[in-house]
């Protein structure tokens, strides 16, 4: 009966060392990949589309329990549309910062919140296999107009992250406070479902 006890309190304990066990004081580096459904929140036509993103992000841990991040992340961003003469897809390209900070309820098990400011690299319009600089299609289309794509965003990230053997599970959704146009009387935003894979070092 003993011998039995010992081996599962031996196969409990292995089984917790498993989950990442973090201490006060440390720092964590994670390169992370994945993918993004994008979609434009206040624009009814606009239909999700899958995109794919990458990025790094550093914690660093306040307690034993909970961190404090920041990271760089580089994902596109917008919509698909359907036209009568065809299909054709809206990309917006960032580069964010998000800034987060992370609490483990269970071992492995993170709640993350914080902010996300981003930087938008390129616009793009994608129709019948040929690509646009909106950018540039905008500026010949309303020379003397302020309606623009927003150079910055802001968003709020809330999600969850799973730990095991270093190896992170990370789903975010990141709620757009910005409007994706100026100069445009309509409120549309940038909304997104964010899943990647990383590893902790």
């Amino acid at each position: 009966m003993k011998k039995i006890l010992l081996m599962a309190a031996a196969a409990m304990m292995a089984a917790m060392s498993a989950y990442a066990q973090h201490e006060e004081g440390d720092y964590t580096l994670q390169p992370r990949v994945g993918v993004s459904l994008s979609d434009l929140r206040g624009y009814p036509e606009a239909n999700m589309k899958v995109n794919f993103t990458y990025g790094v992000d550093a914690d660093y841990f306040v307690t034993d329990d909970f961190c404090i991040g920041v990271g760089l992340l580089f994902t596109d961003q917008g919509a698909k549309f359907h036209d009568p003469t065809g299909d054709y897809t809206f990309d917006i390209y960032y580069a964010a910062i998000p800034l987060t900070a992370s609490y483990y309820v269970l071992p492995g098990l993170a709640v993350r919140t914080g902010v996300q400011p981003a930087w938008r690299a390129n616009t793009k319009i994608k129709e019948h296999g040929e690509t646009i600089d909106f950018d540039r299609a905008l500026m010949f289309l309303f020379k003397d107009d302020d309606l623009r794509v927003n150079r910055v965003d802001i968003a709020i990230p809330i999600g969850l992250s799973y730990e095991f053997k270093g190896v992170t599970l990370d789903a975010r959704y990141n709620f757009g406070l910005v409007k994706v146009f100026r100069g445009s009387d309509e409120s549309i935003h940038n909304n997104s479902f964010v899943a990647t894979l990383g590893y902790k070092f």
